[in-house]
């Protein structure tokens, strides 16, 4: 079905109209090639944006109108739907070739009497009485809120950098994943495609909320997938916390906060007895990130509630899971992740 690249089915793959056999080819090829995994990135961004749209159904009379001012043969009417298509291949191809334009050295501020421009090394901080409106490059929004000092560190065609050093912000970005990142005191936010809010406090904690899309909360070599409708907390010297959706219960959540700053213990474990019996499929988020967090007793306990709401699939044993098996980690976490793409 191909030979090299996968790009040109990464659309019908997305949309499961391809066989399972070639699935699994698909699936291996992502993991060994960046560029078709880049290009499978940008796939998702779309669908991810096409699905925040709302279609609204015109009245059926407007058609009857439309048809007799402007009979079309059906010849014809073939011919305005492919000109329709180009038109519409067109337009995107000059989104691209706009998300991909040289950024320029500032960014364009409004809202702030004298700074009419961000330029690299330069801080901005809004009053108790300002908010302040930032468009990245050409990639996005922000919307600085009050009380709040942001620093542009780097704006160049293949990276744009702030560093938020207290307050909130809100960043809406309609450019490829990676291009657009938060540093905190606490964590970094690695923008993949979305809308999102992310409030950072004066002792570094910080709180991210999803709206649109995915985030990557990244400290060393941890890493927190936020996805749309969750939040995630992170803490000054130990990074990202467990994410959780927004809908779940507040005992889980109020256990979960526990169990991420509790030491190896009992009490630690008694809550997360409370996160297993509130959790629910959705859940599943949260129960997967602390997987590899946690001690192996804990692991097996999570094991076993995962297992519950999402079998594993065949070859991913418990032991496996409780011993972090790389292979049935990522044999499993496909499952667990269809739950936030």
């Amino acid at each position: 079905m191909f030979e090299n690249h996968v790009i040109r089915h990464l659309s019908a793959y997305h949309h499961g109209e391809i066989p399972p056999d070639e699935a699994v080819r698909i699936e291996a090829h992502l993991r060994t090639c960046e560029r078709c995994r880049s290009a499978n990135e940008q796939v998702q961004l779309g669908a991810r944006l096409a699905s925040a749209l709302s279609v609204s159904k015109a009245p059926a009379d407007m058609w009857i109108g439309v048809n007799r001012a402007h009979p079309v043969s059906s010849r014809r009417r073939w011919r305005v739907v492919l000109a329709s298509t180009a038109v519409a291949a067109a337009l995107l191809f000059v989104i691209f070739i706009r998300s991909h334009a040289p950024a320029g050295s500032s960014w364009e501020v409004t809202g702030v009497p004298g700074m009419p421009r961000l330029r690299p090394g330069e801080m901005l901080q809004t009053g108790s009485t300002s908010e302040a409106q930032i468009k990245i490059a050409n990639i996005g929004q922000l919307t600085i809120d009050r009380n709040t000092r942001i620093r542009l560190l780097v704006t160049e065609p293949d990276q744009h950098r702030i560093a938020l050093d207290r307050g909130r912000v809100e960043a809406t970005t309609w450019a490829p994943p990676r291009l657009f990142i938060v540093e905190t005191p606490s964590a970094t936010a690695v923008d993949l495609g979305c809308k999102y809010a992310l409030e950072v406090e004066d002792d570094g904690s910080s709180l991210l909320h999803v709206t649109l899309g995915l985030v990557a909360l990244e400290r060393g070599s941890r890493e927190t997938i936020v996805p749309a409708g969750a939040f995630c907390r992170t803490r000054a010297g130990t990074g990202p916390g467990t994410p959780f959706f927004e809908d779940s219960s507040t005992r889980l959540q109020s256990a979960l906060e526990q169990v991420d700053s509790l030491a190896e213990g009992p009490e630690r474990t008694r809550q997360l007895q409370v996160v297993l019996g509130e959790s629910r499929v959705r859940d599943a988020l949260s129960l997967w990130h602390l997987l590899p967090r946690l001690d192996m007793q804990s692991r097996g306990l999570i094991y076993d509630r995962l297992a519950q709401l999402l079998p594993a699939p065949p070859d991913v044993t418990r032991d496996g899971i409780i011993a972090l098996d790389p292979k049935m980690l990522d044999a499993w976490k496909k499952i667990v992740s269809q739950l936030w793409q």
